[in-house]
């Protein structure tokens, strides 16, 4: 699903997986055969080792960046609340796998079409990983992010989009992650403070 793709009116609704637009992708495309494979790990060690460190999150936090900002939270295994700003004004929706729900006059309104998967969010990527061990996943060279030096992986989806994303050196969960003209970034890794309601 290529989360928060598209708000568009009048539903605004994101649509997380078709041409352009909001939460729904991750991705960006970077020429990866010009850069040199990082010298720390083979390609198989990393995505092993973020497919495993994975397995044992619950829960964070995501923020994404493009065209519009939208914040919000991940509940494993397919929940999502986020929070889109449009025109000056929060737009609140609630995912749970592919149905969705969206805040509006005072209650939780259930929509009648189904959403995508958000598949550029890291859960999305890791799914789709672990379902496709042939898909292409390179090591790239290390970078320094916010003064803290960090890891550097691309992802090469079914659909030929590629993702790349920085994790932590000792943990391997994601920081931050670029799809096209989507950055996305990930925080409160199992907070227990991070909670997706039932919408009702």
């Amino acid at each position: 699903m290529h989360m928060l793709r598209g708000l568009r009116a009048p539903a605004l609704v994101p649509r997380f997986a078709s041409p352009r637009p909001l939460l729904a992708a991750f991705a960006f495309a970077l020429g990866i055969g010009a850069l040199a494979l990082s010298g720390h790990a083979s390609a198989a060690d990393v995505r092993a080792k973020v497919l495993a460190a994975y397995d044992a999150v619950k829960s964070y936090r995501i923020t994404v960046l493009g065209s519009v900002r939208s914040t919000g939270s991940f509940v494993a295994p397919n929940r999502y609340e986020m929070t889109t700003v449009i025109d000056g004004k929060p737009l609140k929706t609630i995912f749970v796998g592919t149905t969705y729900w969206i805040y509006s006059n005072g209650k939780w309104q259930k929509q009648d079409t189904s959403a995508n998967s958000l598949d550029f969010d890291i859960a999305g990527l890791v799914r789709a990983a672990k379902a496709n061990p042939k898909a292409a996943f390179a090591t790239l060279p290390d970078q320094v992010v916010n003064g803290k030096k960090v890891g550097t992986f691309a992802y090469t989806g079914k659909n030929g989009s590629v993702e790349t994303c920085n994790y932590d050196l000792t943990t391997y969960l994601a920081t931050r992650c670029k799809v096209e003209d989507l950055t996305i970034l990930y925080s409160g890794y199992n907070d227990p403070a991070i909670v997706v309601p039932h919408p009702v």
